[in-house]
């Protein structure tokens, strides 16, 4: 049994951006370079103006992310310090910025499982081919389904963030499979999606979106000894959490 797990938040420094992705084989890791419209949810949630993680757009007013993109211990990042990019594939240019207005972190969040946070934005976006929101799933993908992850995060474990967005597709393992082969215990808040070694997500990755049938079922929570092992990585479970970002999100 694996004995740890790593929250796939990443801390950016300076020049991370400027990286030529021909410099290095595209990945989320593993992955493949997104179309335009592909994924026109996906969110690079900004601090101080760099990219700390992913988020998905579930109406003109809010997204959805990881809640440990915004808390650390009992410190939760001040809205004034937050702020979106959407409607782009590069982190680096296009699409529109826009400042966040408020922070909700679930309040069962303690580390590991409920690891969710709403967003509410300073003004509202406008939809288009590039900027759309995504529908909250109701129920999980089934066992062995193929699931669609997305990000920019980290190409590998020490490897710098992907300046365009990228994506993997996934299988959704069992809880019971998951549960028996990597934890002692799985958060009820939590699902395993499963890849093989240099594939899956990594850090910069954190709160971004899994979807299944053009539904969001999973947001990126933590990978299993490193990003790229022969090992699931943790998504939260959008299924289970539904109620509470709808109530957030007035849905």
């Amino acid at each position: 049994m694996l004995p740890f797990w790593t929250l796939l938040l990443v801390l950016c420094c300076a020049g991370v951006l400027g990286q030529n992705d021909s410099d290095v084989e595209p990945r989320i890791v593993g992955g493949t370079k997104a179309q335009e419209g592909q994924f026109p949810h996906q969110i690079s949630l900004r601090r101080r103006g760099s990219h700390t993680c992913g988020g998905s757009i579930i109406t003109k007013d809010y997204v959805v992310t990881a809640a440990h993109c915004v808390k650390q211990g009992n410190n939760v990042a001040p809205a004034n310090q937050l702020e979106i990019q959407a409607g782009s594939l590069l982190l680096s240019s296009g699409g529109v910025r826009v400042p966040v207005a408020t922070v909700t972190v679930h309040p069962n969040y303690k580390g590991i499982g409920h690891d969710v946070a709403v967003l509410r934005l300073r003004n509202s976006l406008s939809f288009n081919s590039k900027i759309a929101a995504i529908e909250l799933a109701t129920k999980d993908p089934p066992s062995d389904a193929t699931v669609d992850i997305s990000g920019w995060g980290a190409i590998s474990q020490r490897g710098p963030l992907s300046n365009s967005l990228l994506y993997v597709q996934v299988k959704a393992l069992s809880r019971e499979s998951c549960q028996k082969s990597y934890f002692r215990q799985l958060p009820e808040t939590t699902m395993c999606l499963l890849h093989p070694k240099n594939k899956g997500a990594c850090y910069g990755d954190s709160g971004g979106p899994a979807t299944y049938q053009g539904k969001l079922v999973g947001l990126a929570s933590f990978v299993i000894g490193g990003c790229g092992r022969a090992a699931p990585d943790g998504y939260e479970r959008v299924s289970a959490l539904r109620s509470w970002i709808a109530e957030k999100a007035s849905l």
